[in-house]
């Protein structure tokens, strides 16, 4: 989401309201691939991909039939592509592996002024998948009301990804615990939704910059940001998941469109409804805490608060740590141009993707 004078970026794939169902009032958007990976970052152990870009230690040749194509999925062959599905562009990027069944499915989502192509490079998703063994779907939102190019996300759009989602699934028979989602910004908000409404269709979930308000209404604003949430509030309706499932948070100190008393008390919200108790602190700097919650059922929230700020001057200066750490996307791009400062301790798209590999469901 975009104000006069501050970005709001969205990827879960936001500036926005906790939980309402207002239309986007703001941009939260990204950018274009640049340079290698900082060596400074946090070494993620990414294992590395065997001759024909299958994951590690599984055989990329067929066992037993092929996928079959169905309704928008008109092309199963191993590669990267462009679909149409329910009215959205929807890339997907098919590992070798992945003709097989049994594959995990990671879903990304972008933030304003993004696409799925945009908020790739910010993750490097697709290629780590390509390494795991995970389908990743990058769907790109209705178009950006605003003047800058791009799309964003609605609440009436939800329901749509699960669809998109559920029909990647079947085509490729992934396994439904490894289901998978992550967003940023206003996708960020999505992945909190998709959380609140569809808790038991995913094994883990990693929503980056997007909060929520009070939890005494579904809606109004937080601190600033109009969009609907996830308030852990069984009272409301879509307030509260079904079910408890690990989460990954990734929240800017400095952030801008969603700021820091936004993304807290969401975390607050999810810590007080679950029961959860902080474990000590995993690792960190003076730039970053990553910290971890967990209780008796062994749910787990673990989050990465960053004091990293986007590139200033800069088209998204004003996003400040609304940001992804370790992207390395050219920070002067037009568009979507949101990646943090570098050097930078760690890298989201690794954080995510190494999260996930560990919180399957049971």
């Amino acid at each position: 989401m975009r104000r006069r004078g501050v970005v709001c970026v969205v990827a879960v794939m936001v500036a926005i309201a906790a939980c309402s169902g207002a239309e986007p009032s703001g941009e939260l958007g990204g950018g274009t691939p640049a340079g290698p990976a900082d060596p400074a970052k946090k070494d993620s152990g990414t294992p590395t991909t065997t001759a024909d870009g299958s994951a590690p230690g599984t055989d990329a040749a067929p066992q037993g039939p092929p996928p079959t194509p169905s309704g928008c999925i008109t092309d199963v062959t191993p590669g990267d592509h462009t679909f149409t599905c329910e009215g959205f562009s929807v890339d997907v990027s098919i590992p070798a592996a992945c003709v097989n069944p049994g594959c995990g499915l990671i879903t990304e989502l972008h933030g304003d002024t993004g696409t799925g192509a945009l908020m790739d490079a910010n993750t490097n998703l697709k290629a780590l998948g390509k390494q795991r063994g995970y389908v990743v779907v990058a769907p790109t939102g209705p178009p950006w009301p605003g003047a800058e190019p791009g799309s964003t996300w609605r609440v009436q759009d939800d329901a749509t990804i699960i669809t998109i989602i559920k029909k990647v699934a079947e085509v490729f028979r992934t396994d439904p615990k490894k289901n998978h989602v992550t967003g940023f910004s206003r996708g960020g908000f999505v992945t909190w939704r998709l959380l609140c409404k569809y808790a038991d269709l995913f094994a883990s979930v990693a929503p980056a910059t997007a909060g929520s308000n009070n939890g005494t209404s579904n809606g109004f604003t937080c601190n600033g940001v109009n969009e609907v949430s996830c308030p852990f509030n069984a009272g409301q309706a879509n307030g509260m998941p079904s079910v408890e499932v690990p989460i990954l948070f990734l929240m800017g100190r400095t952030d801008t469109p969603v700021p820091l008393g936004c993304t807290s008390r969401v975390r607050e919200q999810a810590v007080a409804a679950w029961g959860l108790t902080e474990k000590p602190n995993v690792d960190g700097d003076a730039l970053y805490k990553h910290r971890r919650w967990s209780n008796a059922k062994g749910t787990v929230l673990e989050t990465y608060e960053h004091s990293y700020e986007t590139v200033n001057p800069g088209p998204f200066s004003s996003a400040k740590g609304h940001c992804f750490p370790g992207s390395t996307m050219d920070p002067q791009a037009p568009q979507y141009a949101v990646p943090c400062k570098l050097p930078n301790a760690f890298t989201w798209g690794e954080q995510v993707i190494e999260f996930f590999e560990a919180h399957p469901k049971p």
